[in-house]
């Protein structure tokens, strides 16, 4: 495993992070954790979660793994996140994470979902960003980080909104969008920060539809995983990948890419970044933030289902929905919408999720 410098932190992290948002079988708490427990004994050290990860699940089994890490004595990072706008809520949900944890301390706590440049401004009017200083002085927390999915100039913007009180920025980063992503990078790197990429597999797209992705592969990748990983962690400015494990498997499978790695030169990072801008831009990474319909629409599935439409035309989109989610009947499925657009203010991609239902509904 690489390590780096967490921006200016000083703390040495992996360069893969464990992200706790796919794991295959929540339900097994204990499975689970000795999933986790075998990323930090092949070296990963850095675990990031949050409080509504697979229904609260991911929390509670990376604190079982907590348990069992803590005897073997070395250093590990705990991320977690709030989207919470109001300083009380924001010590409730704090405070409940370091209980499903099991830590006395949450290393990186991150301000979370900042979608719209309106988002860091409305929570720092009501007080959130002094409670983040607050948790910090009471040792609650270490180092106060932000979590966003805004793309170019309005990334710089939203950092001088800190007032430079982050110390690492979480941001969705992969050769699919990173011509949408790296000015933002670079202003975070710019203040000494350490940035995190999530979304690094641009959330199972890239690896599932590999055979569309061949122009990130480089010599010496031997998949489009490999060129994934490969590309982000060649970016200068990036401390931490993150990469969502499912399995033990998972994680040897990334071990053994990072192990065999050479990192790009930065004019191949150009190409590759300016390629992907022209295509396969504008794919949903599944990251389900607009799962929240207030009419319980299935956003993410008519999306993913979309991509495949993208992919192999949207007859393969239908039959996804059909075959794979078994919603055969899209046009009934859509009924309910109120055209309300709440997906679409919070999808991290700003996907047009509304011209696409209706492209879906066709026959």
């Amino acid at each position: 495993m690489q390590y780096k410098e967490f921006g200016r932190t000083g703390h040495l992290v992996s360069r893969i992070g464990f992200g706790g948002m796919r794991l295959e079988s929540p339900e097994d708490i204990d499975g689970m954790a000795e999933v986790v427990l075998h990323a930090f004994e092949q070296g990963i050290n850095y675990f990031d979660t949050a409080p509504d990860y697979l229904d609260f699940q991911s929390e509670l089994i990376f604190g079982r793994a907590i348990g069992e890490i803590k005897k073997q004595g070395k250093p590990f990072f705990i991320s977690t996140k709030t989207m919470a706008a109001d300083p009380d809520a924001v010590r409730r949900q704090c405070e409940a994470s370091l209980e499903r944890l099991g830590i006395d301390t949450i290393d990186f706590y991150h301000i979370w979902c900042l979608v719209k440049p309106e988002d860091l401004p409305a929570r720092k009017k009501k007080g959130v960003l002094k409670i983040f200083q607050q948790l910090k002085e009471e040792g609650l927390i270490r180092h106060i980080c932000v979590s966003t999915h805004l793309e170019h100039g309005r990334v710089a913007a939203m950092l001088e909104e800190g007032e430079d009180l982050f110390d690492s920025m979480l941001i969705g980063l992969n050769v699919q969008n990173s011509h949408l992503r790296l000015e933002g990078v670079r202003a975070a790197a710019a203040k000494n920060m350490a940035v995190v990429t999530m979304n690094t597999l641009g959330g199972g797209v890239l690896t599932d539809h590999s055979d569309r992705f061949q122009a990130v592969l480089r010599p010496g990748d031997r998949s489009i995983l490999d060129a994934a990983i490969r590309f982000n962690l060649s970016i200068p400015e990036v401390t931490v990948a993150l990469v969502g494990f499912r399995n033990k498997k998972d994680i040897d499978q990334v071990i053994d890419t990072v192990n065999r790695l050479q990192t790009l030169s930065q004019d191949e990072i150009h190409e590759i970044s300016t390629a992907m801008a022209s295509a396969y831009k504008d794919m949903c990474t599944q990251c389900g933030y607009c799962s929240d319909c207030p009419e319980g629409i299935p956003v993410v599935r008519l999306m993913e289902s979309y991509n495949y439409g993208m992919l192999k035309g949207m007859d393969a989109a239908r039959r996804h929905m059909q075959y794979h989610w078994n919603s055969p009947d899209i046009k009934a499925l859509l009924a309910d919408c109120t055209q309300c657009r709440l997906c679409e203010e919070q999808c991290t991609q700003h996907l047009p999720i509304l011209e696409r239902f209706e492209i879906l509904k066709q026959e």
